[in-house]
């Protein structure tokens, strides 16, 4: 008996392990948006279709910094993009819209290539020693990122995915420990 309970609590551990193991973290994907920006609107679609071909690559996060009207919506989130564009040596009297920032990488609009964007983001989850700027001067301006990014609500199904997530991986603890009990209960008889 103590060795299949011991041989139970060793299947649940390991089990436990990979699972936690193979969660792996989305890159986040930092872009600074202005509201009507056409510019912006093509990057949304770029990261759309990027994302329904990797699900699992990489996270947008975007901060609508301007109205339709180049007025600021939120100062911290303007003083970011300073933060930004002073790290990447940029013109801050020139900042646009899309400002897009994957770990040390940076474009300000969506590159013709979009190739190298999808690279930068490859590049960041496979290299785990790439700095993550923005959270960096976040954290040195003292913000909270998520606190500043914007709600988007076409994230639904990204919620429905991580919940769906969930459900799987509390059935098959469900059918692991059912069926490890079943193998408890036939061994006594």
């Amino acid at each position: 008996m103590k060795k299949i309970l011991l041989s139970v609590i060793t299947l649940l551990m390991i089990f436990i392990f990979v699972a936690k193991v193979n969660a792996e973290e989305k890159v986040p994907v930092y872009m600074f948006t202005k509201e009507g920006c056409s510019a912006c609107e093509a990057a949304f679609d770029y990261f759309d279709e990027l994302e329904s071909e990797n699900p699992d690559l990489f996270e947008l996060v975007v901060f609508e910094v301007f109205d339709s009207e180049w007025n600021v919506n939120n100062e911290d989130l303007k003083d970011l993009l300073i933060a930004v564009y002073e790290e990447f040596n940029e013109d801050t009297s020139k900042a646009a819209t899309p400002t897009i920032i994957i770990g040390d990488y940076h474009t300000i609009g969506l590159p013709q290539d979009t190739s190298i964007v999808k690279d930068a983001i490859v590049e960041v989850k496979d290299n785990k020693e790439q700095k993550d700027v923005v959270k960096k001067l976040a954290k040195e301006l003292k913000m909270d990122i998520n606190i500043l990014k914007k709600d988007d609500t076409n994230n639904s199904s990204k919620d429905t995915k991580s919940n769906t997530d969930i459900i799987i991986v509390i059935g098959i603890f469900i059918i692991l420990i059912g069926g490890l009990l079943g193998l408890v209960v036939v061994s006594k008889k």
